[in-house]
């Protein structure tokens, strides 16, 4: 396995008195070392040297990115640390003892690299890659998925990470670690956070699509990181890689079959005779409401495949995947009913109300169902509902599709025509009537139909005499051409005074 200039530091610091001088070799290019042999004039790229101060010559050739490790100091050595790394063991020591020292620093990061392609030979094991990996690091090593939910580690007594027993980070360590992150889900370099006052070091996963697949990251404990371990960090995190891209599915959770039904039932996918099985053994055995949810504005946004995992740890026996940009959860309504309590509604706003605004999301909720082969349909209902409840109603976060069903139902009806497509005659003089005058007549008409055309409440509603009233609403009735008693054209008046007041709402914003 080829090192860098930091992780030979780290290795001969334990035995001499070192300093390192020059430009930085951070990639891990370097092979075994060689011993500088009198009379050359050149240093190669890539390539590690050692050798005594008395025999290196003044002005040799030096390409960037060698490397020398010299025992003594002296004036010779300027002109090299000028031009390449040098690790300058400043006592007497025995040539071949510290080459043999560097043979074993060599050993001991080859069979670390032996044992991982053993393991990837295996059968992919992330907790065997990790596990292989704790002498190396000597720290805690963490595999997180795309769900941040711990799927392999060498340790689960940390006080840095509070797992939960479904193996996710909890919701206030999640946030700790993302606002530390800063999100940087798309960031290929180890990147180094502070969690809970401990330092720790993260390298995020990626497929061979260049998918975020999950991180790998390693808690510090008291003795902090020194140079060289983001580098061996990455090399196991590309370990990590192959496996992942070998079987994609050792690292994501398996979705239960049911949910996975769910998810082609709302894509109207064909199902398969065993899909069909499990519909037939799980149908109509709950009622749910479907929950569509999608990022608001204003805040960073939390990974949806997190989302949806705190949202099945949140309502019990409820199910929640993303889609896209938005996730769609089914919640079991079942559980939130109690004898006390039968009405369901009281404790779904509360707990969906809390998780919403926690997750910076806004949400629309479908009617009740038990029929999961609707689900589809559901699945529109709240759709709607986040749709026009945004449209609104700006100062909530979550929806009812029940309190938009009327709005959805008028929106629709328009079809593909302009709304005065559909205005009967004399529909715009009443229009116009009203904009130059005092009295409103769509006002006028509204109120008397909200009423059930009862003159007596009308007129109060509107305070004006009931014989004012009667008159208004003849004229309305003559303009119009209509007669209100007439249940259809009633009926048409009412979604069109609707349709117009849902278009001044929109104008208005």
């Amino acid at each position: 396995m080829k090192l860098n200039a930091d992780i030979i530091y780290n290795g001969l610091s334990r035995h001499f008195q070192c300093e390192m001088h020059g430009p930085r070799l951070t990639e891990l290019t370097l092979g075994r070392a060689e011993f500088y042999l009198d009379g050359e004039t050149s240093f190669v790229k890539d390539r590690l040297y050692l050798a005594s101060i008395d025999h290196l010559p003044q002005r040799p050739h030096i390409q960037k990115g060698s490397m020398l490790i010299c025992i003594g100091d002296g004036f010779t050595l300027n002109y090299y640390k000028e031009r390449m790394t040098v690790l300058v063991i400043r006592k007497k020591q025995d040539f071949f003892t510290v080459y043999q020292i560097l043979q074993n620093i060599y050993d001991q990061y080859d069979n670390w690299e032996n044992t991982l392609y053993r393991d990837l030979a295996k059968d992919y094991d992330i907790q065997a890659l990790i596990a292989d990996s704790a002498d190396i690091f000597n720290k805690p090593l963490y595999v997180l998925d795309s769900t941040i939910k711990v799927v392999a580690s060498t340790s689960r007594d940390n006080e840095a990470w509070n797992i939960t027993d479904s193996g996710s980070l909890n919701f206030d360590s999640m946030g700790k670690y993302l606002s530390a992150s800063d999100l940087m889900f798309d960031r290929k370099n180890a990147m180094r956070i502070d969690l809970y006052g401990v330092k720790t070091l993260c390298v995020n996963l990626f497929n061979k699509n260049n998918q975020y697949e999950g991180c790998l990251c390693i808690n510090s404990r008291s003795t902090g990181f020194v140079d060289g371990e983001d580098k061996l960090a990455e090399y196991l995190a590309s370990m990590i890689e192959i496996a992942i891209e070998r079987n994609p599915n050792i690292i994501n959770d398996s979705r239960p079959s049911l949910k996975k039904v769910i998810q082609a039932l709302i894509e109207e996918m064909p199902l398969s005779h065993s899909q069909r099985m499990i519909m037939s053994g799980s149908n109509e055995k709950s009622e749910y409401v479907c929950v569509y949810m999608r990022y608001g504005k204003g805040h960073n946004h939390l990974p949806l495949s997190y989302i949806s995992d705190v949202f099945e740890e949140t309502f019990v026996q409820s199910y929640a995947f993303d889609r896209e940009d938005c996730l769609i959860g089914l919640i079991n309504i079942d559980e939130l009913r109690d004898e006390k309590n039968p009405n369901y509604h009281v404790l779904l706003n509360k707990k969906l109300g809390e998780f919403v605004k926690g997750m910076h999301l806004c949400a629309g909720i479908s009617n009740e169902f038990s029929d999961l082969y609707n689900v589809r349909i559901h699945y529109m209902q709240a759709l709607a509902a986040v749709e026009n409840g945004l449209m609104l109603n700006r100062e909530s976060d979550y929806f009812y599709f029940s309190s938009y069903a009327l709005t959805q139902m008028v929106v629709n009806s328009l079809g593909s025509m302009p709304l005065e497509a559909y205005f009967p005659a004399g529909l715009n003089n009443l229009i116009e009537h009203d904009r130059s005058s005092g009295v409103s007549y769509l006002e006028t008409l509204k109120v008397f139909l909200e009423e059930s055309m009862s003159y007596t409440s009308t007129a109060q509603k509107l305070f004006i005499h009931r014989s004012t009233l009667i008159d208004r609403i003849a004229r309305i009735e003559k303009e119009l051409n209509v007669d209100l008693k007439d249940y259809d054209q009633r009926l048409q008046l009412e979604m069109l005074l609707k349709a117009i007041d849902l278009e001044e709402t929109l104008r208005q914003q």
